[in-house]
């Protein structure tokens, strides 16, 4: 069974509906968080709080886009990776990852993310153990960011955790809209290649996963 957490910014209520609409099958949670200075990272582990019995737990953004036939995929994927995350998003970066999906043969739906300094977060799906493993090394570890998708990779390096990437991404991440974490790089409608998907599917049913 697949639960889903939403890692919400309360200034962005109105992205919810058209992202619940997705995730119906998945018993959504909410999990909103706001603090200051913003801290994205802080939002992401109160995302594997409390998480109830399930094979896999989706841990996506507030701001993503779920391509028509999402819900219809997604126990598809889970069972074929029940012990490594899913990155179901990705960008340009991270670029050695980025140029393997480019290289990626027709009929490849999965690339390693490999040894990173970041973990595309917009959409990731977790077996559940290893978001519990993650949540209880974040508890103890020293010297962490407010830069979630940072953090993970840390975790993901330390303890030599294989993520996997789905080709082409079943998720759009909407770069129209700022981000939490603020700073000089807010939106850029669009036209930055680390903020939208590298490959996006039209229609997820039409890939074998």
């Amino acid at each position: 069974m697949i639960h889903a957490r939403v890692q919400h910014h309360p200034s962005r209520s109105k992205l919810l509906p058209r992202l619940l609409h997705h995730l119906t099958p998945f018993s959504p949670r909410v999990v909103e968080h706001a603090s200051v200075p913003p801290n994205p990272w802080a939002g992401y582990l109160q995302c594997l709080q409390d998480l109830p019995e399930c094979s896999h737990v989706l841990v996506v953004q507030d701001d993503a886009i779920p391509a028509p036939g999402f819900a219809d995929v997604l126990p598809l994927i889970a069972a074929r990776h029940p012990e490594r995350p899913v990155c179901l998003w990705m960008s340009s970066i991270p670029a050695a990852c980025a140029g393997r999906a480019r290289r990626a043969r027709p009929g490849l739906r999965y690339i390693p993310l490999g040894p990173t300094n970041i973990v595309p977060l917009v959409a990731v799906l977790w077996p559940c153990q290893l978001a519990i493993n993650f949540r209880e090394w974040a508890q103890t570890a020293s010297r962490l960011t407010r830069a979630d998708d940072s953090n993970v990779a840390r975790w993901m390096r330390h303890n030599k955790v294989p993520f996997m990437c789905a080709v082409p991404s079943i998720v759009e991440h909407d770069d129209f809209t700022p981000t939490v974490k603020g700073g000089t790089r807010k939106e850029s409608k669009g036209k930055s290649r680390d903020r939208v998907a590298l490959l996006l599917a039209e229609d997820a049913r039409q890939y074998d996963w």
